[in-house]
């Protein structure tokens, strides 16, 4: 995924395929591009988030440090001015951004 100036990506990660789905569809209705939803097996996922040092919106706590149970997730590429929109959305449908 190429971004230009301005562009950002997020990533979300979901306890369920039908929440992480659900986040895409509400994202998809409220104008954002079509976000990619897909899952890792929880080894993987808990093997790079355990090495991670992002830092999940609104917790103040590092990926690394949180009881992680979430095997799928979504990939969306937006704009700077739309990022706070859609980690609300997000965050709405249980992801954690």
């Amino acid at each position: 995924m190429t971004l230009s100036a301005g562009e950002r990506t997020i990533y979300a990660f979901f306890t369920s395929l039908v929440a992480a789905r659900n986040a895409a569809a509400a994202l998809e209705k409220a104008g954002f591009d079509l976000p990619m939803v897909d899952r890792t097996d929880r080894y993987d996922a808990v093997e790079f988030l355990s090495n991670s040092t992002l830092h999940p919106e609104g917790t103040g706590e590092q990926l690394a440090s949180i009881d992680f149970n979430r095997s799928f997730f979504l990939t969306l590429k937006t704009t700077d001015d739309y990022v706070n929109k859609a980690i609300n959305i997000i965050q709405k449908h249980e992801g954690i951004v």
